[in-house]
C-alpha cells in the first residue's frame, strides 16, 4: 500500500510549482516536493507526440504525479521556451534514503560557454569473431542547449571484450549531419565501422 509520508514545501510553492507545470514556464531549479513514497512510480508510458504546432516549440515528456493518495500519469505536450536557448529539463523522480522524492521540470539556460563539436576518436579497421551485444537502452540526459545533436552510445571492441561508450551531446557542425557507428556482419566476422560526419 502506498502512502504519503511528508510534502515538505509551503502552500505558496506548492501553488506555484502546479502553476508553472500546467504551463510549463518554470525558469530555474525549483523547490523541491519532498513527496515521500514507499513504492517507485510505475514505469514511463510510451507516448505518441502530435504534431509540432509551431516551429521552436519543445516537447515537454510526460510524468507521473503523486496525487491524491496515487500515481497519477500527466501526459506531454508541446510547449514554447521562455527564450533562445533555453532546454527543458524534465520532472523527475529521485530514490534517496529508501524513499522517492519528486523533482519538478523545469526551463535551463544555455551554459555560457560556446558549445563544441564533437570529434570521433581516430578511425580503425577490425573485424571481430564474437557478435557485438544488443545496443544499450540509453536515457538522453537534457539537452545542453538548443539545437544539439546526439551522438548515440556504442559497443567498442577493446581488444579481448566489447565495452559501452555512452552517448553524449554535440554542438551541430553546419552542413554536416552525424552517422552513427555500427558493426556490419561480413564472411570473416563482425566489422566496425566508425561513426562520423558526412555531408547532409
Amino acid at each position: 500500500m502506498l502512502r504519503v509520508l511528508t510534502v515538505a514545501c509551503s502552500l505558496l510553492a506548492c501553488g506555484a510549482l502546479a502553476q508553472a507545470t500546467a504551463s510549463a514556464t518554470w525558469v530555474g531549479e525549483p523547490p523541491e516536493v519532498s513527496i515521500q513514497v514507499h513504492a517507485p512510480p510505475p514505469p514511463e508510458r510510451v507516448e505518441t507526440r502530435p504534431p509540432q504546432p509551431k516551429h521552436g516549440h519543445v516537447w515537454i515528456s510526460g510524468h507521473w504525479r503523486w496525487q491524491e493518495g496515487s500515481y497519477v500519469w500527466i501526459s506531454g505536450h508541446w510547449a514554447r521556451p521562455p527564450g533562445p536557448g533555453y532546454a527543458w529539463v524534465p520532472a523527475r523522480w529521485v530514490q534517496r534514503e529508501g524513499a522517492w522524492y519528486f523533482r519538478e521540470g523545469h526551463w535551463t539556460p544555455a551554459p555560457s560557454t560556446a558549445p563544441t563539436v564533437y570529434m570521433p576518436p581516430p578511425a580503425y579497421s577490425v573485424t571481430v569473431g564474437e557478435a557485438p551485444p544488443a545496443a544499450l537502452p540509453e536515457r538522453q540526459p537534457p539537452p545542453p542547449y538548443a539545437g544539439v545533436v546526439w551522438i548515440p552510445g556504442y559497443w567498442h571492441w577493446s581488444g579481448h571484450r566489447y565495452v559501452w561508450v555512452v552517448g553524449t551531446w554535440s554542438a551541430p557542425r553546419s552542413g554536416y549531419a552525424w552517422a552513427p557507428g555500427q558493426w556490419q556482419t561480413t564472411h570473416h566476422g563482425w566489422k566496425w565501422v566508425p561513426g562520423h560526419w558526412r555531408r547532409a
